[in-house]
């Protein structure tokens, strides 16, 4: 991520239709050095400890605004980011009840006062969101920070310009203005924001290419802190003695909701092979609750056309020891509808291959048997992508047994990889992230904690 220059007008169009939703101008350089400087002279009088009664009341206010526009969040959010109508209410519930977890159980976490330990707001922070959870992400980011006293630059996906003005309406309503400055814009402005000495956190959630382009930005200014959620290659166990229908309904819900456009999603999902035949063939059957279709169903759209085709061609010439045995890879051209896919290992050379060693963003899923289950779960072990895992079996000894030997971040018994808790920190291992978890441990990205020793 270097300065690039900036273009002209960014295009979001509906995922569902094509239809044309937004045409709005990124910010440029002027405009995003002024509303650093202005988060930067208001962070005196917003951090002081005396003022947390008057943040949270600020929040709060934030909170019923949020409510009220509940109906034109997940109006957006179906429209612009081509969501199913239940996951855009899901993602738009959200928003309120992380600002109810950020003053309670976030700041009881990482206290402002007391003696000898307490937490001090770093300065103006960057919050750098996606598009697939375009509010829920960076608001997750945003609020925390906000709540421990730091002044925020929020910078929306550049994909779905509406919804990131949408958000900048709303906080300014909420009388937020002075100390939330919304910027839109793509890897140009990100670049400015994460350079400028001015701030000292960064929280962003993305790709590998994206935190490598961060981490060297930063590499001149050390004490300036960098929190990553880089998503992952999220893999699944089946045991012997699993319920098949509850997996089954689990595994497809985890690779194939919203179009396996989620850090979480399943990829890999690993099973006896003597229950290879059946469970292949169930999940086969499953897919049909995942097609995409419309806004009413459960099958979601990829973000745009061009997200689509880079998807469904990786997977049209496929390696040697991998085999489709469900779904298509030849959408038209200039749709968003991409077809779940269901993949088997075939030979174990396929395990070498890009396509199960990095993270395919889109609606797939790797079937893949075992015969020895202490080297599967060795070889799940060794997956550099840990951020979450799903183990299914009917015995929670042999669920925490497995458990146990599987360095992710969100280790999951009988439920989907995909899915996270507001109320618990959440974050991933090796090349997931950079040990800086997010959700209710957020508060510390924005805050040191220091020593009051009498």
């Amino acid at each position: 991520m270097t300065l690039q220059p900036r273009s002209a007008t960014l295009i979001s169009r509906s995922p569902w239709d094509g239809s044309l939703v937004c045409e709005a101008a990124p910010a440029d350089p002027p405009a995003v050095a002024s509303a650093l400087e202005r988060l930067a002279q208001a962070f005196p009088a917003w951090s002081a400890s005396h003022r947390l009664p008057a943040r949270q009341a600020a929040l709060e206010r934030f909170s019923a605004v949020l409510s009220a526009a509940r109906p034109e969040i997940v109006a957006l959010l179906v429209r612009e980011a081509g969501k199913c109508l239940l996951d855009a209410q899901a993602e738009a519930d959200l928003l309120p009840r992380k600002i109810a977890i950020s003053l309670g159980a976030g700041l009881a976490r990482t206290p402002l006062s007391g003696d000898p330990l307490r937490f001090r707001p770093r300065g103006v922070a960057a919050c750098l969101g996606p598009f697939n959870f375009p509010l829920h992400l960076l608001h997750g980011l945003v609020v925390p920070a906000l709540a421990v006293g730091c002044t925020v630059l929020a910078k929306p996906s550049e994909r779905l310009p509406a919804l990131g003005g949408l958000y900048a309406r709303l906080a300014d309503a909420a009388g937020l203005g002075e100390v939330l400055q919304v910027v839109l814009g793509g890897a140009a402005v990100a670049s400015q924001v994460v350079a400028d000495g001015r701030v000292m956190s960064i929280a962003a959630v993305g790709g590998q290419a994206m935190g490598r382009a961060l981490a060297r930005l930063l590499a001149e200014r050390p004490h300036a802190s960098l929190a990553l959620e880089l998503g992952g290659v999220n893999q699944a166990l089946v045991l012997d003695d699993a319920d098949q229908a509850l997996s089954v309904a689990a595994v497809a819900e985890g690779a194939w909701r919203m179009a396996g456009q989620r850090c979480t999603a399943t990829r890999i999902v690993h099973v006896p092979r003597a229950q290879l035949a059946g469970l292949s063939a169930q999940l086969a059957a499953a897919r049909g609750a995942w097609l995409p279709g419309t806004p009413e169903g459960q099958g979601g759209m990829m973000i745009s056309a061009a997200a689509r085709e880079a998807f469904q061609q990786a997977f049209r010439a496929l390696p040697a020891g991998l085999t489709l045995r469900a779904g298509a890879t030849d959408a038209a051209p200039g749709s968003c509808r991409a077809e779940p896919l269901l993949l088997a290992v075939e030979h174990h050379a396929a395990r070498a291959c890009a396509l199960y060693r990095e993270e395919q963003f889109g609606p797939m899923l790797i079937i893949d048997p075992y015969d020895d289950l202490e080297e599967c779960v060795a070889r799940m072990a060794a997956n550099p992508y840990r951020l979450a895992a799903a183990v299914f079996s009917a015995s929670r000894e042999r669920f925490r047994a497995c458990a146990e030997r599987l360095p992710y971040g969100l280790v999951n018994w009988n439920r989907p990889t995909a899915g996270a808790r507001s109320d618990l920190p959440f974050g991933g291992t090796g090349a997931s992230g950079n040990g800086r978890p997010a959700a209710l441990a957020a508060g510390a990205i924005f805050a040191d904690e220091t020593v009051i020793w009498e």
